[in-house]
């Protein structure tokens, strides 16, 4: 490894916001899951969780992606830049996020969801961006500190779930560097 390449890494590595993850619940479609992991890595995010519990979705449960799928679609290389952990226990997750301090945030359509720029982003915190078609599981729901909703001026109910991802982490970031 040239100097240069070692020094860009350490540069990159050093901006890497250790207390700001993502979960993935239920996504079925690979080339959205690799389209957030590049929006992971490009914000910094340095840890993401995918869940896929057995006995979610339409037929015992939604398979998830294969690592070696994200490799080859839309993630490109961000894989390589990210801690990967797939979970098949919701509950799992939530106790570990929990006993570390860290905050759970989804992402939903109910009238109690906010804005998220009215919502601190700058504590330890998971964004949760749930199922195309079904959103954020109930039982994360349940485990919710935050409920959050992009707002939206169309007719459209809600973006691409790649693109809200992008959206809150851009907020994320955004609130993180006014901090600093």
């Amino acid at each position: 490894m040239t100097p240069r390449r070692k020094k860009r890494i350490e540069s990159v590595l050093a901006k890497r916001q250790q207390d700001l993850m993502v979960i993935i619940e239920n996504v079925d479609d690979p080339h959205n899951v690799g389209a957030i992991l590049r929006s992971c890595d490009a914000f910094g995010v340095g840890e993401v969780h995918l869940l896929y519990p057995p006995d979610k979705g339409e037929k015992g449960g939604f398979r998830g992606p294969r690592l070696s799928e994200l490799r080859s679609k839309a993630a490109a290389s961000a894989l390589k830049w990210l801690r990967v952990t797939k979970w098949d226990s919701t509950a799992k997750l939530v106790r570990t996020l929990k006993h570390k301090n860290i905050k759970i945030a989804v992402t939903t359509l109910t009238g109690r969801a906010k804005d998220p720029i009215n919502v601190d982003l700058t504590q330890p915190i998971a964004i949760v961006i749930g199922n195309e078609h079904d959103g954020v599981s109930k039982e994360m729901m349940k485990a919710a500190d935050y409920y959050l909703k992009i707002p939206m001026r169309g007719f459209v109910e809600s973006f691409n779930v790649s693109v809200a991802a992008a959206l809150l982490l851009y907020e994320a970031s955004r609130q993180r560097d006014r901090r600093s």
